[in-house]
């Protein structure tokens, strides 16, 4: 007599163990994602956190600030990316691990390069908030998007019809970034510096598990399809 799962396949059946490996497979992938994005993440907040504190600390101007944070922002690039394309490694062969980390570090640097560019701006006298907005909204979008576009531009060749990437990897990071500047906000700067070191830490985990899961459930969906077909 056979016997079936809960959800009516027969496990000896090939339909029942194909659709058990399938399963397992979701399941690895979206725990090995997760927890390889919020590991990058820890690492590579490092030299923005470290650099940004530096740099404010010796007063330096904003050309200096927008520059160190940009290469900064590469690095953790390298680190989420490098994370990243290890797990593409094992659950997505033929997706070029190389190509994907210099996608993700050149949409970190870009992104960095255009938040804290915005940012001096805002905070200069070069032209009226009103008109510096009109010029710097669609700039932020374009940066919030590059990562995933650049990602994107990798993934499509092994993985059709993926471009969901973009705007769920967007919609993913602008979360996690908030996650961190909800954070760091919240504390006071009268708090020690060891306090504020110990919130940096857990909002850089906070976001690298919250960006980790969101686009976790996208690329085991892309994956399952590619594997279907």
């Amino acid at each position: 007599m056979t016997t079936t799962d809960r959800s009516g396949a027969d496990p000896t059946s090939p339909e029942g163990g194909a659709d058990q490996g399938g399963q397992a497979r979701a399941v690895h992938l979206r725990r090995d994602w997760t927890l390889a994005v919020a590991l990058g993440e820890l690492v590579g907040f490092v030299p923005p956190a470290v650099t940004g504190a530096t740099l404010a600390t010796l007063g330096a101007p904003d050309v200096a600030l927008v520059l160190g944070l940009t290469l900064a922002g590469a690095l953790e690039g390298l680190s989420v990316g490098a994370a990243q394309a290890a797990v593409l490694r094992r659950h997505a062969a033929g997706v070029d691990g190389r190509r994907w980390i210099r996608a993700t570090v050149v949409g970190a640097a870009f992104a960095w390069f255009v938040g804290m560019g915005g940012g001096a701006l805002m905070g200069s006298s070069v032209a009226p908030t009103a008109v510096l907005l009109v010029v710097m909204v669609p700039a932020w979008t374009v940066a919030l998007l590059a990562m995933g576009f650049l990602q994107w531009r990798v993934l499509r060749d092994t993985v059709p019809r993926s471009g969901r990437w973009v705007p769920v990897n967007a919609g993913a990071w602008l979360l996690g970034v908030m996650i961190v500047v909800v954070a760091l906000s919240a504390a006071p700067n009268s708090w020690p510096g060891a306090v504020h070191a110990v919130l940096g830490v857990a909002a850089a985990v906070a976001m690298g598990l919250t960006v980790g899961a969101l686009t976790a459930r996208t690329l085991t969906h892309l994956l399952s399809h590619r594997h279907a077909a």
